[in-house]
């Protein structure tokens, strides 16, 4: 079973990446993710009447959760806005299993051995050495927006962690989370966009239908395989949507890979080697 779930995040990171690729379509990103999450609501209210009752006491824990993915998409959007795409994306979710592996080895020091800790670590700074740190000179604010975005990765990540592995109501929490989730950006970008979140779920409703599709498949895997497998190795194996997303970079635009993108590649895959030893 946790080699399945190890693949199958694999999977979602490709997912992942595949539907952060779809951010690139013509409108502002916050659109674009807010269609994908209304289309997201719209399925989680379908099929809410066929889901168990969330309990009470979750309810607490999922609206934290929703206040840190809201966080995490503003500052997202934000290191976007400051900085390209190819600087912000791989410290915002590289960084974000450092803080899950520190949080994780402070309150829970024996959920991880040293294999996996070395594991994540290696995989982590492979992640984050894709991202063009030579032309980063003098954009402390860009790299300061990406690490705080990885913090805010960090606090749902283990907010979600803590309650899939602590309850036994997966599929309520992600149906409500989800819901919830895709309610609050909509009225953030209504409050932003206006009238143009309407014309935009017009001319793009295809595409963001297909994007909320693989977002929802990738983070239901994630959660599920955290109740298998340590919740800072699922986080690491997760961001490796970074490597997909060059990969996927490489295979629709014709980006040429350079020197460091070989080595931090190599990078990443020797510590998803030892994760899977370690596992």
């Amino acid at each position: 079973m946790e080699t399945i779930a190890f693949a199958l995040v694999l999977l979602a990171a490709l997912m992942h990446a595949s539907w952060n690729a779809m951010v690139k379509i013509n409108t502002a990103p916050l659109l674009t993710i807010s269609m994908m999450f209304g289309f997201i609501t719209m399925a989680g209210i379908v099929i809410l009447p066929w889901v168990p009752l969330l309990p009470l006491a979750l309810w607490p824990w999922l609206l934290l959760s929703i206040v840190a993915h809201l966080g995490y998409k503003i500052y997202l959007l934000k290191a976007f806005r400051l900085g390209n795409f190819s600087q912000a994306y791989p410290i915002a979710r590289g960084s974000g299993p450092i803080w899950v592996l520190l949080l994780s080895v402070f309150f829970a020091p024996r959920s991880l051995s040293i294999e996996q800790i070395i594991g994540v670590l290696v995989t982590t700074v492979g992640i984050i050495a894709l991202s063009p740190w030579q032309r980063l000179k003098g954009q402390g604010s860009v790299v300061l927006a990406a690490l705080i975005t990885g913090i805010w990765i960090a606090a749902y990540t283990l907010i979600d962690g803590y309650v899939v592995t602590h309850s036994k109501a997966l599929v309520s929490y992600i149906c409500w989370l989800f819901i919830l989730d895709g309610v609050v950006i909509n009225l953030f970008a209504l409050k932003v966009h206006g009238a143009e979140l309407g014309h935009a779920y017009t001319k793009h409703w295809r595409l963001a239908a297909l994007g909320g599709g693989l977002s929802v498949a990738a983070y239901s895997i994630s959660l599920w395989a955290m109740t298998i497998l340590p919740v800072a190795l699922v986080a690491a194996l997760r961001e490796t949507s970074v490597l997909a997303a060059v990969l996927l970079a490489v295979v629709w635009i014709k980006e040429p890979l350079g020197p460091r993108q070989y080595g931090a590649a190599l990078v990443i895959c020797s510590g998803l080697v030892v994760l899977k030893l370690a596992s």
